[in-house]
């Protein structure tokens, strides 16, 4: 969707948009269905948490092929 005025930015909210949750964002790291922060993490700690983390299906086939027995 085009902004109403030139050069002004419309809010999420007006083009129907929205962001992903911190369990959405899990999802896609591939972190288990049980996995929760603990309570006392606020929504920013999350979100910054889960942005530095790497994906598990991507890191553990990567580290299996690492220490894997030569053939």
């Amino acid at each position: 969707m085009q902004p109403e005025k030139k050069g002004k930015l419309s809010s999420l909210k007006e083009q129907c948009l929205r962001y992903f949750t911190p369990r959405e964002v899990a999802n896609l790291h591939s972190f288990p269905e049980d996995f929760q922060f603990p309570q006392d993490i606020s929504l920013r700690q999350r979100y910054a948490l889960l942005g530095n983390s790497l994906s598990v299906a991507v890191v553990a086939p990567l580290l299996q092929y690492l220490f894997a027995e030569p053939t």
